[in-house]
């Protein structure tokens, strides 16, 4: 039957076959798969040429379907994109403007603010805000915020296709008028296929142009010999302040350093002000500068900017008078710029300032306009100090035994007590670290104490050790606290430190005397790694009693004279 061709009527099926097993050709050996050749046919049945001769694999490996068939093409879909993450921070950017109508006004009939419309591709919204001009006293900023905009009746939004130079957008009453573009928008516009118009440009403010003509032909008129109007004559009364002053003196401010020279008043510290003397319109303003705990009132201001007449003392029949009559004004001497100079004494109001400083900008306006070369400070102190004797600080006030002495001084150094301040490099250094002594108290050696001193803020705390057969627990002896040394003055009191405790040392701990008898290894090894703070007999003693080996093998090794 098998050397039968396969046609319709040569093919004989086994009807007593039951098993028709596929066999496996795939498995897995440790996780990985592996390809495997079937010995056996369908059903188990036995297959004799399972393997490929060498003729078939040749015929197989230079098999090529491309060169038959042509090259496969793979259809490669594209990743969808949705508009909102594909347009993400793209902004169309358009710079235009819009006239507003001024009525009521003979010197402008409108005004022309410029604007900057942005057009975000991702949402189509509009937003349009308004470039800011300075001291135009006008609502500028963010004038439309970002949101969907309707251009017509139909509530259809403005769309990036309705965007052009030279057009205008009527939105919410006001006409805006695109002008210029960026290079990003233009340029995003033409690969859409829109044609741009040409760039306009943005028309100036007329009454901002009035303005700057009328600037530019004061500044020409102005020259060497108008400075000397503008500087104040000695023999001007009050002076007349003129465009020209107003345009080149504008925010310059002479500052003099000045205290108040009062030597009839018995006074210990020196009042020091700032002067500053306004050139566009010859005002004087004085300001007090304040220390901690002066006793002064803590006002900044201490003479509003006005303009100060020298003589306080002139005589006016009314104040109705001296504003009426020209007679009584120009009978007033005002301060002026001459009057002022490192060394002088000026009297402001009955007060009576000694100018001793002055700032860089006084300094070169002085040496610029007036040829002025010596500006040496005089010293205050020195000059104050002459003729007065040291001031004597009060003594600090005993300790009142009520909480500790740190904190108690504090109530004497202010009136609202601060907490001592704590050494933060010391905490951080030693933090967790401590030294533990073993001792006796003087007098009964059977009991037994553990100190314990923390090296983060110096205090000491006193443990006592249980007694054999009384069967109690460690219990505490002394709260953890700096305690001070029995001779030291109380108001001043000098601490324990670890300097203190050695083997065989005497300390009093509030009037209970204890013995240091022994210590912890790490005490040894605290006072070797930090032997600068230490005294010799504090080392000599730890370590005869901590390494009595290492100290009999140094004697013996050091050589006899």
């Amino acid at each position: 039957m098998n050397d039968l061709p396969l046609l319709p009527g040569n093919r004989f099926s086994d009807v007593t076959r039951t098993n028709f097993i596929v066999p496996r050709t795939l498995s897995f050996k440790n996780g990985h798969r592996i390809v495997r050749l079937p010995r056996l046919g369908i059903g188990q049945t036995y297959k004799p040429n399972v393997e490929l001769t060498e003729d078939e694999r040749e015929i197989l490996n230079n098999f090529q379907p491309e060169l038959i068939y042509g090259k496969v093409k793979v259809k490669e879909y594209r990743k969808f994109v949705p508009a909102s993450v594909h347009y993400d921070k793209k902004v169309l950017r358009f710079y235009g403007y819009f006239k507003q109508t001024i009525y009521d006004s003979p010197l402008e009939y409108y005004r022309v603010r410029r604007v900057i419309v942005y057009y975000y591709l991702e949402d189509d919204t509009i937003a349009i805000y308004e470039i800011p001009y300075k001291n135009s006293a006008l609502v500028q900023g963010m004038r439309v915020r970002r949101h969907r905009i309707s251009k017509n009746d139909h509530n259809e939004p403005y769309n990036w296709r309705d965007l052009n130079l030279g057009q205008n957008l009527a939105i919410y009453g006001t006409v805006y008028r695109l002008c210029v573009c960026d290079q990003f928008t233009r340029e995003w516009l033409e690969s859409e296929g829109i044609e741009l118009q040409c760039p306009e440009l943005i028309p100036s403010d007329p009454y901002t142009l009035k303005l700057i003509e009328k600037n530019e032909s004061e500044k020409q008129r102005m020259n060497h010999s108008d400075l000397k109007e503008i500087l104040p004559d000695r023999l001007a009364k009050q002076p007349i302040i003129s465009n020209r002053k107003i345009l080149s003196m504008d925010g310059k401010v002479l500052r003099f350093y000045a205290i108040i020279d009062d030597h009839d008043q018995e006074c210990d510290i020196l009042r020091k002000f700032i002067i500053h003397f306004y050139l566009v319109d010859n005002t004087i303003e004085i300001r007090e500068v304040h220390r901690d705990n002066d006793g002064y009132d803590p006002i900044g201001v201490y003479l509003h900017r006005q303009i100060v007449p020298k003589d306080s003392n002139y005589n006016i029949q009314s104040f109705v008078n001296l504003f009426i009559n020209k007679h009584e004004q120009e009978k007033i001497c005002y301060f002026t710029l001459e009057d002022f100079a490192i060394g002088r004494h000026v009297t402001i109001f009955n007060r009576i300032f000694f100018l001793y400083d002055c700032d860089t900008f006084t300094k070169s306006f002085y040496h610029q306009h007036f040829g002025q070369i010596d500006f040496t400070p005089i010293d205050i102190d020195t000059k104050n100090n002459n003729n007065k004797p040291p001031v004597q600080l009060p003594p600090v006030p005993p300790h009142i035994m009520f909480g500790k002495p740190e904190d108690t001084i504090q109530n004497v150094k202010s009136l609202l007590p601060k907490p001592v301040k704590k050494d933060r490099i010391k905490l951080m250094e030693n933090e967790n670290r401590v030294l533990r002594y073993e001792a006796m108290m003087d007098g009964d050696c059977q009991r037994k104490f553990l100190i314990v001193y923390r090296l983060a803020d110096d205090l000491i705390s006193v443990y006592e050790k249980p007694l054999d057969g009384y069967g109690c627990s460690t219990r505490k002896f002394l709260e953890r606290i700096r305690i001070p040394k029995p001779d030291s003055h109380p108001d001043v009191p000098m601490y324990y430190g670890p300097n203190d405790f050695y083997i065989g040392a005497h300390i009093e701990l509030f009037k209970h005397p204890f013995i240091i008898i022994d210590a912890d290894r790490y005490v040894l090894k605290f006072i070797e790694e930090n032997r600068l703070q230490f005294s010799q007999h504090v080392i000599d003693s730890l370590r005869q009693k901590l390494c009595p080996d290492n100290e009999n093998n140094n004697q013996m090794e050091t050589p006899q004279l």
